[in-house]
């Protein structure tokens, strides 16, 4: 053991392991299922040397998955929303307020763009009852549509291969390690949840709750011996239901050490 080792329950380490991929378009499975299938190729998250090409590395343990969207939910806030209950107000408007138009029938104008948000862009104040003024977009407003804000719910999937650098679809090569989903306008969600308890009972306190008699605590991670790799990607499924998957893209960072 080196002198450098630190004390990483329940194994030491001695080199910090930090790792971080972006997935935008690395689907797998369908919406019925997580095997990964002919020309799916899911992203490599952590390669414990899976080429055996390094003489430093005898594997090691990762503790956290943290995933983080790109995007962000860009639902605005309304200075005014117009609908049954509004109707006939009197507002005043200066450049950047927005109106959320929450019932287009009772407009005396069809609204341009019909619900949504619109933004008054004209530097020249103004003000009128809110269902007279002519919602018809540039170059007084811009329109924002209400699903824009809308960030869809993801499933992750992470897959453990052995002993192969060219893991083959749909032939066993990708093992199911674990899922983890990201729910409507979650923007981030941390994995420690779903990572395969350890055999070894954490050496401290912690919480007890639902432990039954003589049950011991245990730490979460994911042990990668050396030829090992952690694949990841996004499901098919729902409105991402094509190989175009998530465009704006996704970060997914894995810490934890080398032994």
């Amino acid at each position: 053991m080196t002198t450098t080792n630190t004390n990483k329950q329940p194994v030491f380490v001695d080199r910090p392991l930090v790792r971080s991929t972006r997935l935008t378009n690395q689907v797998v499975g369908s919406e019925s299922s997580f095997v990964v299938l002919g020309g799916q190729n899911p992203a490599i998250l952590v390669d414990m040397d899976a080429a055996l090409a390094s003489d430093n590395n005898s594997g090691g343990v990762i503790d956290a998955i943290r995933i983080h969207r790109d995007n962000t939910n860009v639902t605005l806030t309304p200075d005014y929303t117009i609908n049954s209950t509004t109707s006939g107000d009197y507002i005043g408007l200066v450049s950047g307020q927005t109106i959320f138009i929450q019932e287009t029938g009772v407009l005396s104008n069809p609204a341009g763009s019909g619900v949504g948000y619109y933004t008054y862009v004209n530097p020249t104040a103004t003000g009128s009852v809110n269902t007279e003024i002519e919602y018809s977009g540039e170059p007084d407003f811009t329109f924002t549509p209400v699903e824009s804000g809308v960030l869809p719910s993801l499933t992750f999937v992470a897959y453990l291969t052995s002993g192969t650098t060219v893991p083959i679809p749909g032939d066993g090569d990708y093992k199911l390690l674990f899922t983890k989903t990201l729910g409507v306008n979650e923007v981030a969600a941390d994995c420690t949840d779903e990572l395969p308890e350890l055999a070894t009972p954490v050496p401290n306190t912690g919480n007890t709750q639902g432990l039954g008699p003589a049950s011991p605590l245990r730490n979460r991670a994911i042990h990668l011996q050396r030829g090992m790799r952690l694949y990841v990607g996004i499901q098919q499924r729902g409105v991402y239901n094509t190989p175009s998957g998530y465009i704006p893209g996704v970060h997914v960072i894995a810490q934890g050490g080398f032994y």
